[in-house]
C-alpha cells in the first residue's frame, strides 16, 4: 500500500476515487467458475516466524503470503550479502505450508557512491546489472521454494521515482534474468496502483510481459463495486494486448480509520471484505492478497488518527481479532476449492434488479450463497428450502440454524448462507422469494447480528 503524500496529488485521487467506484456494477457473472484452492492471500504475513501467528493463517484459510525481500535488507555492500532473515522466513513459511509471493523491489545507495546515504526508488539503467545481482541471488537460493515472484511494487505511483521508460526496462530485464535462472518459477509482473493505462501499455511496448505468467494490481477503492470497475478495465486492457496469462490482486483493502477516501467503518468492513474477495474471485482472478494481516499498534494505541497506514489490518498485533477477520476466514474456508454455479439460485423477476446473489457448491456437495442488496433498498424474502440451511455470523464467525419460516430483511450487509449437503436431491439450489413483512411473524434481520426476534 501507499501513503498518499505526493505534491499536488490530492486532487487527483479524488477525482479517480469519484469517478471509479461506480454503484451499477453487477457482482453476479453468468458463467461457472472453480476458486482455487489456494486462492486467498494475505499480505506482510509470515514475518513473525512464531507458531502462533501460523495458526491465526491457517485459521483464515490463507494459502498465499506476500512480502517484499528488500535488496537493501540482502546486500549492504557489493560484498556483503545477508540473507539470515529471508531464509528464516522461507524455512517458517515451508513449516507453515504457505506458499511465498516475494516482491524483489527498492534499491541501496552505494550503487550511486560510497557517501550516498540515502536510497533513490529509482535504478538509472547503468545501475541495473546491480540490481541484477541481487535478484539472481534470490532466485538461485530459493530456486524452487518461492512459489512466485513478482517485479516492485506499485511502480506508477511513490514507490519509483524515476522515468516510466527507465521502469519499463528494469522490468524487462529483470523479468528475463529471473525466467533464465529458474524457467519454471511463477512470474508476476505489473504490481499497478490501480489500472494507469498508458503505463501498462507501455510495459507491453517494452517487452516486460512476454516473459509474465501473471498481471498484477492493486484495485484499491471506495467502494467493492469500484473494486470491480477496476478489475474490469484492466481485463479490457489484457484482451486488446493479447494476454493470456492470469490477473492477480497483490493487495486490496480497506483501512477502518485515518483519512483516507478508502476509509470503512467497522460494521461495514465483514460485507466489504466478502463483496470484494468474492466478486474478484467469480471474475476469474487467480489469487487475492488482502492488505493486511495486522493493524500496526493494539486497539486504542495508535499514536495517529490520520495515518490510515494504521488501521487496514484484520487483527490487532496482539491477535485479538478485528472487524472483518472472521467475514475473511469465513468465506476463504468455505469457498476455497469452490465451484461458482449461478445456476444454483432462482431469483424472481421483480428483485432480479435488487438483490445480489452468489451462489457456490463445494465438492463436498454442500452450497453457499452470499445475498445482498445491490441498490440499498430492504427487501423482505423468503429463502428455501431451509433444510440444512445455515447462517454465518459475519462479526464472530458462529453460525446458526435457519428458523423454519426462512424470512430475512435483506440490505446492503451481505448475508452468508451454508447448506448442508441434500443426497435425494444434490443439485437442488436456493430459490428465493419477495414477501410482505407481516408484524406478527418472525424476522431474521440481515447483517452481523443474525438474531432473531418477535416483533410485537
Amino acid at each position: 500500500m501507499v501513503s498518499f503524500h505526493r505534491s499536488g496529488s490530492l486532487l487527483c485521487i479524488l477525482i479517480f476515487f469519484l469517478f471509479n467506484s461506480c454503484t451499477s456494477i453487477r457482482f453476479q457473472v453468468p458463467e461457472p467458475r472453480t476458486i482455487p484452492l489456494d486462492a486467498f492471500g494475505m499480505a506482510h504475513a509470515g514475518g513473525r516466524f512464531t507458531e502462533k501467528e501460523n495458526r491465526l493463517l491457517d485459521a483464515m484459510g490463507v494459502s498465499w503470503i506476500r512480502n517484499t525481500f528488500r535488496w537493501d535488507s540482502i546486500q549492504k555492500r557489493t560484498k556483503q550479502w545477508d540473507f539470515r532473515r529471508w531464509d528464516r522466513y522461507v524455512e517458517n513459511a515451508e513449516r507453515a505450508g504457505k506458499k511465498v509471493l516475494a516482491v524483489l523491489a527498492y534499491d541501496v545507495p552505494w550503487i550511486y557512491g560510497k557517501e550516498e546515504k540515502e536510497a533513490r526508488r529509482h535504478i538509472e539503467p547503468d545501475k541495473i546489472p546491480y540490481f541484477l545481482q541481487y535478484v539472481e541471488g534470490i532466485v538461485r537460493r530459493y530456486k524452487g521454494r518461492i512459489h512466485a515472484y513478482e517485479i516492485w511494487n506499485e511502480p506508477n505511483w511513490l514507490f519509483w521515482k524515476g522515468s516510466d521508460e527507465d521502469f519499463f526496462t528494469l522490468a524487462t530485464e529483470t523479468a528475463k534474468r529471473i525466467k533464465e535462472v529458474d524457467p519454471h518459477c511463477y512470474l508476476v509482473v505489473g504490481s499497478f496502483w490501480r489500472v494507469p493505462r498508458s503505463f501498462i501499455r507501455g510495459m507491453f511496448r517494452s517487452g516486460a510481459f512476454q516473459y509474465a505468467d501473471a498481471v498484477s494490481f492493486h484495485p484499491y477503492a471506495l467502494t467493492p463495486e469500484g473494486t470491480i470497475v477496476l478489475y474490469d478495465e484492466l481485463k479490457a486492457i489484457l484482451e486488446e494486448e493479447g494476454f493470456r496469462g492470469d490477473i492477480w490482486v497483490t493487495e486490496v483493502g480497506f483501512p477502518t480509520g485515518g483519512w483516507y477516501l478508502t476509509r470503512v467503518s467497522e460494521e461495514k468492513k465483514p460485507s466489504y471484505v466478502i463483496k470484494t474477495l468474492a466478486g474478484l474471485l467469480v471474475r476469474g482472478v487467480r489469487v487475492v492478497f488482502w492488505y493486511e494481516l495486522f493493524d500496526k499498534f493494539p486497539k486504542g494505541d495508535a499514536p495517529s488518527v490520520l495515518d490510515s497506514e494504521l488501521y487496514f489490518g484484520l487483527n490487532y498485533p496482539d491477535f485479538k481479532p478485528k472487524s472483518g477477520m472472521a467475514a475473511y476466514s469465513i468465506l476463504a474456508t468455505q469457498i476455497g476449492g469452490a465451484t461458482y454455479r449461478p445456476d444454483l439460485v432462482t431469483l424472481p423477476p421483480e428483485l432480479k434488479n435488487t438483490l445480489e446473489a452468489l451462489p457456490f457448491r463445494r465438492p463436498d456437495g454442500k452450497k453457499i450463497l452470499l445475498l445482498w442488496s445491490r441498490t440499498g433498498e430492504e427487501v423482505q424474502v423468503r429463502v428455501s428450502p431451509v433444510e440444512g440451511l445455515w447462517q454465518y455470523d459475519l462479526a464472530t464467525g458462529q453460525k446458526t440454524k435457519v428458523p423454519k419460516e426462512g424470512r430475512f430483511q435483506v440490505g446492503d450487509q451481505v448475508i452468508f448462507f451454508s447448506r448442508d449437503p441434500n443426497t435425494q436431491m444434490p443439485e437442488s439450489g436456493f430459490y428465493i422469494e419477495k414477501v410482505e413483512p407481516d408484524p406478527q411473524e418472525g424476522v431474521t434481520v440481515s447483517g452481523e447480528l443474525s438474531l432473531f426476534w418477535k416483533i410485537r
